[in-house]
């Protein structure tokens, strides 16, 4: 089974409350809807090294922050017809983050923005 998510420290210490209160994994499992396998690792952890917060990842750290993307698509909302190109530069001078035209092209993908090639219309030619 493909993992969904990771569960926050929220989830963790509402399972670890269960627990300590002597639920079973398996009416932990049916109160919060997580599988029982989920419930079984998150205990398991606990009780080996008593934390309950979720464990930080490697990794790159993102380039642009939530702010970063609420201020580009206000770029783009005031510059929807403008070339990716544009955008990022005008994006680079108001932030002084110069990002990549991939890095702009790829967000604004995330965020639901997609490119679309407008259809060249038809010369109509006028018969006589």
């Amino acid at each position: 089974m493909v993992k969904t998510r990771e569960l926050t420290n929220f989830e963790h210490r509402k399972v670890v409350g269960f627990y300590e209160a002597s639920d079973s994994k398996r009416a932990i499992s049916s109160k919060t809807g997580y599988g029982k396998t989920t419930i079984h690792n998150i205990i398991a952890k606990y009780r080996k090294t008593g934390a309950i917060t979720v464990a930080s990842r490697s990794g790159h750290p993102k380039k642009l922050t939530d702010w970063d993307k609420r201020h580009l698509k206000v770029i783009i909302n005031k510059n929807w017809r403008k070339p990716v190109e544009k955008i990022r530069k005008v994006f680079a001078k108001s932030t002084g983050n110069d990002l990549s035209r991939r890095t702009i092209q790829q967000t604004l993908y995330e965020m639901g923005y997609n490119s679309r090639t407008a259809l060249k219309k038809p010369c109509i030619s006028q018969q006589n």
